[in-house]
């Protein structure tokens, strides 16, 4: 159901509660366009409450006194040209849209015997499998479904997935092969919730890191532990990242920060609009130094930017770019921050398509690999993030404790309410307590870190950063062993302490966490259990529908006015696409049910050669029975699965006299 579509109301009788009978009238509650009827206990002793209907899954055909729905017609070509990519596990295949068709299947096996067990339904022409064993045959069928759900012959072909021959030489790679994924020696997340997380993917993701997430716009970040470093040369450094991020929704962002950060940004004015191609702008949000580039993906058109702190100096070079047009949905792309000795350029799968006039200050930077989701939350593949550049790596890991930085900086005058009384952190010369302020008021206030009953000095972790109200304030303070102490659950306590004003909202504290420094010859722990699994992906969805009026000849029927009387046409369409960036992919539709008033006056079913993924129809409805004034078309798309819950669209409409 659409915002604003006009709900529905039904009286639901209450049980007798004591001497009191109340009536109540509850909403029709659309939850994920299903329909859930709000009810009463039943009284005790009294009869159960009959259990609601099933989930409708079929569509009958069915067509009402006058009307016309279309018939079922040739079967679409199939896909031809299809273009392969292949990579370390996955392949891609991309092939030109086919005539008439809302979608395609297409089903794959191992073993090159014409044996396919695996199956997705896209609107897309273009689609990535993954998890594939390399230098092994897959055997690919993909087929081309129209607005019935008729199948083309299929396109057969047999892939293979394998490693690239040639690579960058690498400063520092990490392909995400190890047990546990992310290998902690190598990455943090942080968050300002815990709403989010960086494990194994699962299933045709079973070979990739997985961020999954449900944090509305607030971005997750990986640090690397390795420093990104620039070399002399022509081309000092290029940050790479093999990616599917962001081609459902959402935003990807590199930075490449100097200083031990671990969040930036999170300015309350937002990030500025894209500007100007091939050129840097100014965003007031980021710590100064920092180069940042920000992804996004829209349905109408990605687009890059590089941001960088105000007052960075300009090289006055413009980058040539190309535009990058809408990203595809679930296909990996590498992305490219090559630092050059001009200007940055960003580059897609070898393409510039983003750049800016600066050249950075620093030769060591903390790198950060940012995730945004959109309206369904985030489930972002990595499948390689790499360095080119002075050699690097990531210091010895010393298992860290779990941080509890409390919610907001206390006062200097406050009692110290963290204990030296704890269990002592072993294995460690001390560590690096690494906060994230978000300050209510903007000053240059300074900052101190309470840990086992001592306060030691805070630093920010970015020389020259501004405090501003609403925008991330990274500290650090180094700190001795002996005050690493945990308690009884295993958390180190630390607080923040700095100034708190009469009539200012406290100081935030929104990220906490610690670096240790491993003693002289340690080595890095093997990594844990790795049992952590992604969030739940978000279920397949249905493709919304869409509707217009025309007349019998065709020709569309301006918005708002008047339809005459007569044989009137109404045309239904879906988006799939838009369907498919919800879940990644669609789910199957069954039919679509169209009513006008209330009454039901046609049923298209899809499911000729299995299910349909949506499409367009034409009905020719009569209207001369009508009478005068506003009536309502409602237009329900029913999926083949009682999980897929039906879209309803609904189409006022105003009959002429």
């Amino acid at each position: 159901m659409e915002p604003d579509d006009p709900p529905e109301r039904v009286a639901v009788r209450l049980p007798r509660l004591g001497r009191r009978l109340a009536v109540i009238a509850a909403g029709l509650v659309v939850v994920g366009g299903a329909v859930v009827v709000l009810r009463a206990p039943p009284e005790p002793g009294g009869a159960a409450p009959k259990p609601l209907p099933a989930p409708q899954t079929v569509v009958k055909e069915f067509a009402g006194e006058g009307v016309v729905v279309p018939a079922v017609g040739v079967r679409p070509a199939a896909p031809a040209d299809v273009a392969v990519s292949a990579d370390a596990g996955r392949v891609a295949l991309r092939w030109a849209p086919v005539a008439g068709a809302a979608g395609y299947d297409v089903r794959w096996g191992q073993g090159g015997g014409g044996t396919v067990d695996s199956s997705a339904l896209i609107a897309q022409p273009a689609v990535q499998l993954n998890a594939l064993t390399d230098d092994t045959p897959y055997d690919v069928q993909i087929r081309s479904v129209d607005s019935h759900g008729q199948r083309s012959e299929p396109k057969a072909l047999v892939v293979r997935s394998e490693k690239p021959v040639a690579e960058p030489d690498w400063s520092y790679v990490d392909g995400f092969d190890s047990r546990v994924v992310p290998d902690p020696v190598g990455w943090r997340l942080s968050s300002t919730t815990d709403c989010g997380r960086a494990t194994r993917g699962e299933g045709t993701d079973g070979r990739r890191l997985v961020v999954s997430a449900q944090c509305g716009t607030e971005p997750l970040a990986l640090r690397a532990k390795a420093p990104f470093r620039l070399r002399e040369g022509a081309e000092p450094g290029r940050f790479v990242v093999d990616t599917d991020q962001p081609g459902q929704d959402g935003e990807l962002l590199i930075d490449l920060v100097p200083g031990p950060a671990d969040l930036v940004d999170g300015s309350p004015n937002g990030t500025p609009p894209p500007a100007e191609p091939g050129r840097a702008q100014d965003d007031g949000s980021l710590p100064p130094g920092t180069v940042r580039v920000r992804v996004v993906g829209k349905p109408t058109g990605g687009s890059v930017q590089v941001l960088v702190a105000p007052g960075t100096p300009r090289t006055g070079v413009v980058v040539p770019t190309s535009p990058l047009g809408t990203p595809e949905i679930g296909l990996t792309s590498r992305w490219e921050v090559v630092f050059g000795a001009d200007a940055v350029r960003v580059l897609r799968d070898g393409v510039v398509v983003g750049g800016g006039d600066v050249v950075p200050a620093w030769r060591e930077a903390t790198a950060l690999l940012g995730f945004v989701g959109g309206g369904n939350g985030l489930h972002a593949g990595v499948d390689l993030v790499g360095f080119v550049g002075a050699p690097t790596g990531p210091p010895v890991l010393v298992v860290p404790p779990v941080v509890d930085g409390g919610r907001v900086v206390v006062a200097p005058e406050t009692a110290a309410t963290t204990t030296n009384t704890g269990k002592p952190v072993k294995g460690n010369r001390g560590g690096q307590i690494r906060l994230t302020l978000v300050p209510q008021d903007s000053g240059a206030d300074v900052y101190q870190v309470e840990v086992a009953g001592q306060r030691y000095p805070a630093r920010p972790a970015v020389d020259g950063q501004p405090q501003a109200r609403g925008v991330r304030y990274p500290i650090v303070a180094d700190v001795p062993p002996e005050a690493l102490t945990v308690d009884s659950s295993g958390r180190l306590s630390v607080r923040a302490v700095g100034p708190v004003r009469r009539g200012v909202a406290a100081t935030r504290v929104i990220s906490a966490g610690v670096d240790l420094i491993a003693e002289p010859g340690a080595v890095s722990p093997a990594a844990g259990s790795g049992t952590d699994a992604p969030l739940p992906r978000t279920r397949p969805a249905l493709p919304r529908a869409t509707t217009r009026f025309l007349d019998s000849a065709g020709n569309p029927l301006a918005e708002g006015a008047g339809l005459p009387r007569g044989r009137l046409v109404l045309e239904i369409g879906t988006d799939g696409q838009a369907s498919q960036r919800a879940g990644g992919r669609l789910a199957g539709v069954a039919g679509v049910e169209v009513r006008l008033d209330g009454e039901r006056i046609a049923a298209i079913p899809t499911v000729v050669d299995g299910p349909g993924a949506g499409g367009t129809w034409r009905l020719a409805l009569p209207t001369s029975g009508l009478a005068t004034g506003k009536h309502t078309v409602e237009v329900k798309v029913v999926g083949v699965s009682a999980d897929a819950a039906f879209a309803v669209t609904y189409a006022p409409f105003e009959l002429a006299a």
